[in-house]
């Protein structure tokens, strides 16, 4: 029976940390302005490096004990203002879009940001943020919530990057999601036998899915401790996963597209996904595949079928928030019982890669066990007569 060996390896890193210094600048006139940097993101829009862009807003929530309603700042779009030239930038910042606010003379203000802008189904509270009801898939954009910045009274300069820093209150974002991208690597596609025997194969991949993916759910974040004054994180939810509300769904990738060895193919492309709990037969990357055989340089068999493999691995059962996947699926050409020549090297082996121009195909070689069935006696008494 043919089958064709995917090999599914999973990678996880964590996004890019924060890196903060301790100067400050005190001025109690000043206008409330921002600093913001975030982790790595890919995906439009861009968020590269540790260095929020200046392209794009972010929204926030500030509250102070003098403040006469519940918010000193109630989801207030938050842009850069390019104030200077471009040979000086000392006036450039971040600050609230149509409107102008000024620190308090004798109260700290306590700040938390999200980002994209005007996102539905957030609510931000001092304590907690809460996302409802949220289609990571139609968003498609990087969920972010910040650090809160509690107890400040002018602005600083806390946050510090390879590139840029503002006078501002420190905005520190965090994922509020994951990312998967799946890779797809042709292992050999050429076999000579000692005996002459060539065999080449052709693999295409004429289409890869990804499916069983949770796109809608919910989450609870709650503050950490905020005794004191600073930057204070959140406690994610149990698993860093969130509360799954929806159906599952799924997402199509590489095309009519042939294989060939020593090349990465990106099955799926990079995209945002809600982080959750990954189950055996419930998310799967399927393939659909047709692999000719050359025989001796004459055409000798085509196959067109498809096969799946559960994303689910005992050592990775869940997409966590705040964190980064790649899979790569392994494709071999020929059925075998275990080896089937994959190159694949073990990263706590590199030994146990296989040359993809030689792979050793021992066990996919068809061979016989021939057996001669025993005489079936039967005992007959007969009378011939003469």
């Amino acid at each position: 029976m043919k089958r064709i060996i995917i090999l599914i390896a999973a990678v996880a890193f964590a996004a890019v940390s924060c890196s903060k210094n301790e100067s400050a600048s005190i001025s109690d006139s000043q206008a409330i302005a921002f600093q913001a940097q975030a982790g790595v993101s890919t995906k439009a829009p861009a968020i590269t490096g540790t260095t929020f862009p200046v392209t794009e807003t972010f929204s926030v929530y500030a509250w102070t004990a003098a403040t006469l309603t519940e918010y000193f700042m109630k989801n207030v779009t938050v842009a850069f203002d390019n104030g200077g030239t471009a040979d000086d930038t000392s006036d450039d910042t971040w600050k609230p879009q149509g409107e102008t606010f000024y620190w308090p003379k004798d109260a700290t203000v306590d700040f938390i940001a999200y980002y994209p802008s005007g996102i539905e189904g957030i609510t931000v509270k001092e304590n907690e943020i809460k996302f409802e009801g949220v289609d990571v898939k139609t968003l498609q954009k990087d969920i972010m919530y910040s650090d809160k910045a509690v107890g400040f009274s002018n602005n600083v300069d806390l946050v510090s990057d390879a590139v840029s820093a503002y006078n501002g209150v420190p905005i520190i974002f965090r994922h509020a999601i994951s990312k998967v991208k799946i890779l797809a690597e042709l292992t050999y596609n050429y076999k000579k036998e000692e005996d002459g025997t060539e065999t080449e194969w052709t693999v295409k991949v004429n289409s890869a899915s990804l499916s069983g993916l949770y796109t809608k759910g919910n989450c609870t974040m709650t503050l950490a401790d905020a005794s004191n004054p600073g930057i204070i994180g959140w406690n994610k939810p149990d698993g860093g996963v969130w509360e799954v509300t929806g159906e599952t769904s799924s997402v199509t990738g590489l095309s009519n597209t042939t294989v060939v060895p020593g090349k990465e193919y990106t099955a799926i492309e990079e995209l945002f996904v809600m982080p959750q709990a990954l189950s055996a037969g419930v998310q799967k990357i399927t393939l659909n595949l047709t692999i000719t055989t050359k025989r001796n340089g004459v055409d000798f068999l085509s196959e067109t079928f498809e096969k799946s493999a559960d994303i689910y691995i005992a050592s990775l059962d869940a997409w966590e928030i705040n964190h980064s996947y790649t899979y790569k699926i392994m494709l071999s050409p020929t059925s075998s019982n275990g080896n089937g020549g994959n190159p694949y090297a073990d990263p706590n082996d590199p030994s146990s890669s296989v040359d993809p121009s030689n792979p050793d195909l021992s066990d996919a070689i068809i061979t016989f066990d021939p057996a001669v069935d025993g005489w079936e006696g039967i005992d007959v008494v007969a009378t011939i007569s003469l």
